[in-house]
C-alpha cells in the first residue's frame, strides 16, 4: 500500500553558476540533492567531479550516502561529473536518457554502476519520478518529487520548455504544484517570452519558484517581481526544506 508522501523533504543545491553560501565554489552547470525520500539522490552532477566533491564535503555530505543519480540531459554541465562520482561511489543505480549513446551506457556499467535507460515516464522511488525524456533535438528528463505540499519539479536545463515540464508533471500525478526549481532555459529570452512564461506558471498554480542556472538573470528578475516573497533565490549551497503544506524553508 502507498505511504503518505513525505513532509520532511530536502533539497540541495551543490553544483550552481549563482552564489549563495560562500564557503563553496560555484561553476557553469547544475547538481542537487534530494534527501527525506525512500532513497537518496543525487540530481545531475556539474560539470567538474573535483569540485562537486569539494562542495558536498563542505556541506558535510557524504558520497557514499546516495542511492540514485539522475541525469537530465547529455550537456557535460550536467553529466561531466558522473566518472568521477562514481569513482567515489559506485554502488548506485544511475538513471541515463535513453537516447544517450550507448558508450555512455557502458561506461557507467563499466564504473559499477547499475544503469537505467529513461524513455517514458518511470518511478524512481516511491513519491519520486522521472517526467521520462521530453523534447526533440535535446532530449531531456526532470524529476518530480510527490510531498505533502504539493509536487516539487526540478529541471535541469529546460531545453523542452519548462512549462512543458511542469505540465507533465501535473498530468503525470494530477497534483498542485508547490515548487519548480532549476534551469529554465531562459537565458537569451525576450522579457516579452519570459513575461508570458511567468503568466503561464500563475495559470499552472504554481506556488514557488527558485529558477537558477540557465535561467538568466531578466528571468531571475521578472519571476522575483511577479512572486514575490514566494520567489527563492537560489544558488550553490542553497537548502530548500519542504516541512509541511504551510510552507517551504529556503
Amino acid at each position: 500500500m502507498p505511504t503518505a508522501a513525505p513532509s520532511g523533504v530536502t533539497v540541495t543545491i551543490l553544483y550552481e553558476n549563482n552564489a549563495s553560501d560562500p564557503r563553496l565554489e560555484t561553476a557553469w552547470g547544475f547538481s542537487c540533492l534530494v534527501e527525506g525520500l525512500e532513497k537518496t539522490i543525487l540530481f545531475d552532477t556539474g560539470g567538474d567531479a573535483s569540485l562537486l566533491l569539494r562542495n558536498m564535503r563542505a556541506l558535510g555530505i557524504d558520497p557514499q550516502n546516495v542511492d540514485v543519480v539522475v541525469i537530465s540531459h547529455i550537456h557535460n554541465d550536467h553529466l561531466g561529473g558522473l566518472a568521477g562520482f562514481l569513482e567515489e561511489n559506485p554502488a548506485v543505480t544511475v538513471y541515463l536518457p535513453q537516447s544517450f549513446p550507448e558508450n555512455i551506457k557502458s561506461a557507467t556499467r563499466e564504473a559499477g554502476a547499475e544503469v537505467v535507460a529513461v524513455h517514458g515516464p518511470v518511478e524512481i522511488c516511491e513519491h519520486a519520478l522521472s517526467t521520462g525524456e521530453l523534447g526533440d533535438s535535446i532530449q531531456e528528463q526532470s524529476l518530480v518529487l510527490e510531498t505533502t505540499q504539493g509536487l516539487v519539479v526540478i529541471t535541469g536545463c529546460a531545453h523542452p520548455g519548462v512549462v512543458n515540464i511542469v505540465r507533465r508533471a501535473q498530468e503525470l500525478t494530477g497534483e498542485e504544484v508547490a515548487l519548480v526549481l532549476g534551469g529554465f532555459h531562459l537565458g537569451g529570452a525576450s522579457e516579452a517570452e519570459i513575461a508570458s512564461i511567468v503568466e503561464d506558471f500563475r495559470r499552472l498554480g504554481v506556488r514557488r519558484v527558485a529558477p537558477c542556472h540557465c535561467s538568466g538573470d531578466v528571468a531571475r528578475r521578472l519571476f522575483g517581481e511577479t512572486y514575490g516573497e514566494n520567489f527563492i533565490p537560489a544558488g550553490v549551497g542553497s537548502r530548500l526544506e519542504i516541512r509541511d503544506r504551510r510552507r517551504v524553508v529556503p
